[in-house]
């Protein structure tokens, strides 16, 4: 099988933070005053859109603009705090996998739900910052996962066919957008899915982590 674009989600694939994003959401939920029970699977099934939407959607009955405001700017000051990063897990080995990948002219990018702010942050994080092709973020389309405008956005800038296209995400979402944009699609066990849940969605591959990738390739 010949890839020659290989599009990555980034919470949960590149890097192992979901849980941590959870936390956040949870700080912030009790920052504004909302205090009910969530479980973490009312959460994780938003994961992949923008964060206001996630905190619009579990905020529910609670939703106010004002609230959201408050939440919104609570939640950036978490996601870029010192506290946030000693959370997080990064992937041995994940710089010299990406090399790898360019070496065999494979082009990779990134389509995440994140602002960009963030996802440059986290890019320089892990040392691997200068290594893509093409980073989409929330930024640069009107609507995020599960719609496919982040994956088509990548794929009409680096002109590839989307049968040379294969995307690696970790969550429902990702799945969707990749089958809404007509792309084949992995799934990586390190993230929100258990190996039951990806089973039911029926992605083209079920990985245990990122550098698998090349055993599929």
């Amino acid at each position: 099988m010949r890839f020659k674009l290989i599009i990555f989600d980034l919470d949960g694939v590149l890097v192992i933070s979901n849980n941590v994003h959870i936390e956040v959401i949870r700080r912030v939920l009790r920052h504004v005053g909302i205090n009910k029970n969530i479980r973490d699977e009312e959460i994780t099934c938003h994961f992949g859109k923008a964060y206001g939407d996630v905190l619009r959607a579990i905020m529910g009955k609670d939703y106010s603009e004002e609230k959201l405001e408050e939440a919104s700017n609570y939640q950036y000051k978490l996601l870029n705090s010192e506290w946030f990063l000693k959370k997080i897990e990064k992937i041995p080995g994940l710089r010299e996998f990406l090399l790898r990948l360019r070496k065999r002219n494979i082009k990779i990018a990134i389509a995440t739900g994140n602002d960009r702010r963030f996802t440059e942050r986290m890019l320089r994080f892990l040392n691997i910052s200068d290594l893509f092709d093409f980073v989409a973020t929330i930024d640069d389309v009107s609507e995020s996962k599960p719609s496919p405008e982040m994956i088509q956005k990548i794929i009409n800038a680096l002109n590839i066919r989307k049968e040379e296209v294969l995307f690696v995400g970790d969550s429902r979402n990702d799945v969707l957008a990749a089958r809404n944009s007509g792309v084949r699609c992995a799934v990586v066990l390190t993230g929100i899915l258990t190996r039951a849940d990806a089973e039911k969605l029926k992605p083209d591959f079920i990985i245990d982590n990122v550098l698998e990738v090349e055993r599929i390739m």
